[in-house]
C-alpha cells in the first residue's frame, strides 16, 4: 500500500490516525469478518456477490443522520469556532463555500449512499466468533483477507474506511487535532489554492457524516465499504429491487471476483475466503456439512478444515 505525498499530506491532515491504520491492517496481515444470518451467507457465497443496502434501511436506524448531528453540533461550538478561523485565515470566505457545498450534497449523503459493513477480525476469535456480534447480527461469520479492502484505486468506485466511534466530546478532540494540522500547515494549503482546501474540508465533513457511530459500538471495530452512484458508476456493480423484511428497496450487487482491470484485486471466493464460522445455531453439524459442499463446488481448497464451528455455548431460541 502506496501513496503519494500528496494523499499522505491531505490524511495527515484532515484525517488523521486513518493512514495508520489502514496501514496496520497490510502490515499486520488483519483480516476482516462478515457477521450475518446462515441464509444470507449462502447467498454470499452462491452468487457470489456481496450486497449493498442503502444507509437509510440499514440495522442502525441512524446510520449517517448521527453523523451529520455531531457535526452541527461541534462545528457550532468553541473549537468549530477555532476550526473556522484558521481555516478563513488561509482563504477568507472559504467556510461559507464549504458550508454551501454541504448543503448541497447532505440530502445526497443520506438518501444515496449504498452500504456494506465488514469487521475487524481478531486471531483469538478464530475458533469461536465475537459474542456481541452473534447476538446482535446471526448465527455465520465470513472471515475474509484484507486484499480487495486495502487495493488503492478509483476504478470500481466503492471504498472502505474504517469507523469514527465518536461522542460529542471526542469529536471535538478529534478536530482540535485537524486545526492543529490546519495552523501547523497554513503555508503549504495556501499554496494548493481555496478551491482544493474546500475539497479537502467537504471530504472530511464526508467521513464524518457516513462513517461515524455512537462509542457503546465500539467493539464491532466496523469498517464500512461505500457506494455512492450519484458521484460515480461502478464497473463491478449491478442494481436491483428486492424486498427485504417486507420493505422494497435497491440493492447493489457486487460482484465477487479477481478483476484488477475494474479495480477488484483478489475478490474470488477462492482467494478471499479465510474461514466460516458457523455460530450458534440448533443444528451445526448439519450446518457445517452444507457449507462444506458449498465451498467445494465453489473450488475452495481444504473446505473441510475452513469451516468452524463455533465453541461458545450460547443457547439458541
Amino acid at each position: 500500500m502506496e501513496y503519494d505525498e500528496a494523499t499522505v499530506r491531505f490524511n495527515q491532515i484532515f484525517h488523521p490516525g486513518l493512514m495508520e491504520e489502514n496501514m496496520a491492517v497490510v502490515a499486520e496481515n488483519k483480516r476482516f469478518v462478515y457477521y450475518t444470518s446462515a441464509d444470507t451467507a449462502m447467498k454470499v457465497l452462491r452468487n457470489q456477490e456481496l450486497w449493498f443496502r442503502n444507509a437509510t434501511a440499514m440495522n442502525d436506524f441512524s446510520e449517517i443522520s448521527y453523523g451529520l448531528h455531531l457535526i452541527r453540533a461541534v462545528f457550532s461550538g468553541p473549537e468549530g469556532q477555532r476550526f473556522r478561523e484558521a481555516v478563513e485565515d488561509i482563504f477568507p470566505g472559504t467556510i461559507e463555500k464549504a458550508d454551501e457545498l454541504l448543503a448541497g450534497w447532505e440530502r445526497d449523503w443520506q438518501f444515496e449512499t449504498y452500504i456494506a459493513c465488514v469487521s475487524l477480525h481478531n486471531p483469538e476469535e478464530d475458533k469461536r466468533g465475537r459474542l456481541s456480534m452473534w447476538r446482535a447480527y446471526g448465527d455465520t461469520a465470513l472471515v475474509v483477507k484484507n486484499t480487495p479492502l486495502t487495493a488503492i484505486t478509483d476504478l470500481l468506485a466503492v471504498y472502505s474506511i474504517p469507523v469514527l466511534y465518536l461522542s460529542e466530546e471526542d469529536l471535538t478532540a478529534h478536530l482540535a487535532l485537524i486545526t492543529n494540522g490546519i495552523l501547523i500547515n497554513r503555508k503549504y494549503l495556501q499554496g494548493l489554492g481555496q478551491e482544493k482546501l474546500v475539497a479537502y474540508i467537504h471530504n472530511m465533513l464526508f467521513r464524518f457524516a457516513i462513517a461515524t457511530k455512537h462509542p457503546g459500538f465500539r467493539e464491532e471495530k466496523e469498517w464500512r465499504l461505500f457506494y455512492r452512484p450519484t458521484e460515480a458508476k461502478s464497473p463491478g456493480m449491478t442494481e436491483e429491487i428486492v424486498v427485504l423484511n417486507g420493505v422494497p428497496q435497491k440493492v447493489y450487487k457486487l460482484r465477487l471476483a479477481n478483476d484488477p482491470e475494474n479495480g477488484l484485486h483478489g475478490a474470488d471466493i477462492p482467494s478471499l475466503l479465510d474461514r466460516v464460522i458457523v455460530g450458534p445455531t440448533e443444528f451445526p453439524y448439519v450446518s457445517h456439512g452444507a457449507f462444506v459442499e458449498v465451498l467445494e463446488g465453489l473450488g475452495v481448497p481444504e473446505a473441510h478444515s475452513k469451516v468452524i464451528l463455533s465453541d461458545i455455548p450460547l443457547r439458541v431460541g
